[in-house]
């Protein structure tokens, strides 16, 4: 009889066979809020972006052709004293269908695409190459119907001033620090072994990316410590993946980069913490189990990447906030300088000292800057504020006394009128400052903000702000830092454009201390 025979007819003879082993159960993944389809007014800026370029490098290759035709027609027709036609018609059309050919050259070379992602010398490459493909497309056009455009010297200065003209508009942008587009954007990297070397080499090698390194993030939640004997990286580690939150309020993150090999626990937990702090995930393809399905795939230098959390960014209202900064201060500095000349001297014979008062700022994601004012305190004013601070009328951090003795016969009225404040429209030119923002803070009172109170700092610090025109007198630091984070939350242009018109109002009203 077979011995499987007692167990098939229900007779017990055989032992019960062992039980199974349990099975290790993986640790519970954490809830993941749902992750919102792209933005679509991220993609509609992005386009219109693209679309702006397009015709503002048109109309310019345009105007530099006509230009340089017309100068150097002006110039034959001196040397040959012979009146002779500038701009005929159909070089108008020629010269028209060359600047055509140059932008279309340029969007097959995909030049508009993250083109500040570029370095300068490649996108002069680039720019070289449409302008030349160009040129020698329209010499066939109109060699093929007959038309005279002239050959030489015009047309290769032509050719040169247009590209020129090209690459400085580049530098220009590329020069202004604008959200989204031009600006540094701050980045934790996950896991510090090979592949998060790797990808840390890459950016700091690669500084067109506009990516900046601040550190490791430890996918360790406890255990062992950071060991930079056994592995140099471990130096830069700035906290362990369940603390991400504080750690990218703290270091002014914009964006967080997964390199660690395949673990889903550990990415979806980076993506909770990071979804609460507001900053934007990316992670290898073979990382987001499902995560990013229908997220944009996007590239950081050779590495490819697929976003799990976004972050929303005005990147084309924040260009017109930044042309309204370069245009107003320019045009503000020009038209005051008689003016900032005759308070200058007024301040220098009032009382001994330099005339500009320079101190230190803490600006945007705490980068520190020389912010400039008339100076309306005695020279020895830092030095006697410990002494003074029993006077402070302010609560927390601020400090401000309304008879304060270091201020100047002069400076009392400059500060009635906010006219110490008129040279930090060099800061807005340079860029440290908007016309519209929160205040900067001095370093001794940065040094002791809560998390809570850095947002205040995500945004470009301001000659006025909100609690400018709503709060000034108010004592308190806790209304003054909510104003602030009210600003950051809600802003726009339009909000920027109503406190500009209340400031106007407040400077007349002489309610400054």
């Amino acid at each position: 009889m077979s011995l499987l025979t007692p167990n098939l007819i229900g007779l017990g003879s055989l032992e019960p066979p062992p039980p199974a082993p349990e099975l290790r159960s993986e640790p519970r993944l954490p809830q993941m809020p749902p992750i919102p389809p792209r933005d679509v007014q991220a993609v509609s800026d992005q386009r219109l972006i693209h679309r702006l370029l397009f015709a503002f490098d048109l109309v310019l290759v345009w105007a530099s052709a006509l230009v340089t035709e017309g100068l150097l027609g002006m110039l034959a027709a001196v040397h040959l004293a012979a009146p002779q036609a500038l701009l005929q018609p159909k070089k108008i059309g020629a010269l028209l269908l060359f600047s055509l050919l140059v932008v279309l050259f340029m969007q097959l070379q995909r030049d508009y695409v993250q083109f500040w992602k570029k370095s300068i010398g490649h996108e002069s490459q680039l720019l070289a190459k449409a302008i030349l493909a160009a040129a020698i497309v329209t010499k066939s056009c109109v060699y093929l119907f007959g038309i005279t455009i002239g050959v030489g010297l015009p047309a290769l200065a032509a050719v040169a001033f247009s590209w020129a003209l090209l690459v400085g508009w580049r530098r220009l942008l590329l020069s202004q620090p604008i959200e989204g587009l031009t600006e540094k954007r701050n980045v934790l990297i996950v896991g510090c072994g090979p592949n998060g070397k790797l990808l840390r080499d890459y950016v700091e090698s690669h500084p067109e990316l506009g990516y900046v390194f601040k550190g490791y993030v430890d996918r360790r939640q406890a255990g062992k410590r950071p060991d930079p004997q056994r592995n140099r990286e471990e130096g830069f580690i700035v906290g362990p993946v369940n603390k991400l939150e504080a750690v990218v309020r703290e270091n002014f993150i914009d964006e967080v980069l997964v390199s660690v090999p395949a673990d889903r626990y550990l990415v979806r937990l980076v993506a909770l913490n990071a979804s609460k702090a507001g900053v934007p995930v990316r992670v290898v393809p073979d990382l987001y189990d499902g995560l990013a399905l229908g997220q944009p795939f996007e590239s950081v230098g050779q590495f490819p990447t697929l976003t799990i959390h976004q972050r929303a960014i005005p990147t084309f209202q924040l260009i017109i906030k930044r042309l309204v900064d370069l245009a107003a201060s320019a045009i503000a500095l020009v038209l005051l300088l008689p003016f900032m000349v005759c308070v200058a001297i007024l301040v220098k014979l009032d009382s001994p000292g330099p005339v500009l008062y320079e101190s230190f700022r803490v600006g945007k994601k705490g980068q520190t800057f020389v912010c400039y004012k008339f100076r309306t305190m005695s020279d020895k004013a830092d030095e006697l504020q410990e002494s003074l601070a029993h006077l402070n009328e302010r609560q927390g951090l601020l400090f401000k006394i309304s008879a304060d003795p270091r201020i100047t016969r002069v400076g009392r009225v400059l500060r009635k009128y906010s006219i110490d404040e008129l040279p930090q429209l060099w800061n807005v030119l340079k860029g440290d400052m908007s016309l519209v923002g929160p205040r900067p803070p001095l370093p001794r009172e940065y040094n002791k903000y809560a998390i809570d109170h850095l947002c205040r700092l995500d945004v470009t610090p301001g000659v006025t702000g909100l609690w400018q025109v709503q709060a000034r007198q108010d004592p308190s630091f806790e209304n003054y830092i909510e104003l602030d984070k009210s600003y950051v939350n809600n802003w726009s242009l339009s909000l920027d454009f109503e406190i500009l018109w209340k400031t106007i109002a407040v400077v007349i009203g002489g309610t400054g201390q």
